[in-house]
């Protein structure tokens, strides 16, 4: 622990470091060097400049990067990357002694974190000739100067496309995270992706979802797959979606790029109406007249739906206003009717279609006169507007 008393010793580029705001283009070393030549004896008599080993500020932590480097080799052998970056951890009682010294000088350098990051960042792109980035680095190594210890972050692996589900019997996602509770869309796509690219976990980001027992047809959903820590990034995306789509778990995919975090956000922020195809019966014979006119008077209206009472636990309890845009009676008789539907996002198709005990209103139940159900429903489009 070092003291704030009012006698410093360090080192020649900890004394440059105090004036880096001042010059370019050169290392706080030879800007060191220049202060000595300059101010020679005129130093303050509580500055000494000792050796970097004995610097009460670095300790000699900059003569230590082949040893760093190599801790940072190990940690990251095995995995696939083109860029890194470096980050660090300091003791706080370093940085409040560097601040206390460099105070005598006026507000003109730069902390030794600033420096190292820097420095060492350069030196281990060197020596893993991998780039440095500062926006998006694939992996990031955080030197911890206290512990000597390496700790290593890798960026997530986004793919993004689009799924169709045939199933009626699978979620879109694991109930958990991290637990697999039987086949989900997401552990199919996942499970594969496990495989290409050795990844700590997975999970999927959907534009959307549909309920467990309704298919995903027509155009597809748009989704992203993140693989997080992965060790392989060079993936072949073509192998990858065959490998889904003949996995026989009723899953398809296709249209697969390499993504970001951003795509996520984008799909997520989706507001497509979507077309749906529903399987719709009553408990009594069908009146398929009744029924066309009751669609008739549907299309166009503006509808009220509080939030269902089969998602209640789950979702907030909201008055939301969806518009109906068209729903057309494709077949009728007295067991059942076929019926398509198209909706603003976010509408509950079944409940525009039972009603859900007043708390959709109006519903199809309502203004045909008798309770309605779906008895099937499946998604057949999204529409997207550059579609």
């Amino acid at each position: 622990m070092n003291s704030t008393g009012s006698f410093f010793n360090v080192c020649i580029r900890c004394l440059g470091r105090a004036f880096a705001m001042e010059g370019h283009g050169i290392t706080n070393i030879q800007r060191g060097e220049a202060i000595i030549a300059s101010m020679g004896k005129k130093l303050p008599e509580n500055v000494k400049v000792v050796s970097e080993v004995e610097c009460s500020i670095c300790h000699g932590i900059f003569l230590n990067m082949e040893k760093y480097a190599q801790m940072c080799i190990q940690e990251s052998s095995g995995f696939e990357f083109s860029t890194l970056l470096v980050g660090s951890v300091f003791q706080q009682d370093d940085l409040d002694y560097e601040r206390e010294f460099q105070s005598i000088f006026g507000d003109h350098g730069e902390s030794i974190k600033k420096e190292f990051n820097r420095e060492f960042g350069k030196f281990l792109s060197t020596r893993l000739q991998k780039e440095v980035s500062f926006n998006e680095p694939e992996i990031t190594f955080l030197i911890n100067t206290k512990y000597d210890s390496v700790k290593m972050q890798v960026k997530s692996l986004f793919i993004s496309g689009i799924y169709k589900k045939y199933r009626r019997d699978i979620p879109q996602t694991r109930w958990i995270h991290k637990t697999g509770n039987g086949d989900s869309i997401e552990s199919i796509i996942g499970s594969s992706l496990t495989e290409f690219s050795d990844c700590k976990n997975y999970y999927l980001h959907g534009a959307g979802r549909e309920d467990v027992d309704v298919r995903m047809l027509g155009n597809g959903r748009e989704f992203v797959i993140e693989a997080e820590d992965p060790k392989k990034r060079k993936i072949d995306l073509k192998h990858l979606q065959n490998t889904v789509n003949n996995s026989g778990k009723g899953v398809e995919i296709m249209g697969l790029s390499l993504s970001d975090i951003n795509t996520v956000r984008k799909i997520k922020g989706e507001k497509y109406s979507k077309t749906y195809h529903a399987v719709v019966g009553c408990s009594e014979s069908l009146d398929c007249r009744k029924l066309e006119e009751s669609i008739k008077e549907m299309i166009g209206k503006v509808i009220y739906q509080r939030t269902p009472l089969r998602v209640s636990g789950s979702r907030s309890d909201l008055v939301r206003e969806r518009t109906v845009h068209d729903i057309k009676l494709i077949r009728c008789d007295v067991s059942s009717g076929e019926v398509e539907i198209t909706a603003e996002s976010g509408t509950y198709i079944k409940e525009l279609v039972n009603g859900d005990n007043g708390r959709t209103v109006p519903s199809l139940s309502s203004v045909y006169g008798s309770d309605l159900r779906v008895i099937e429903l499946d998604v057949v489009r999204i529409n997207r507007s550059d579609e």
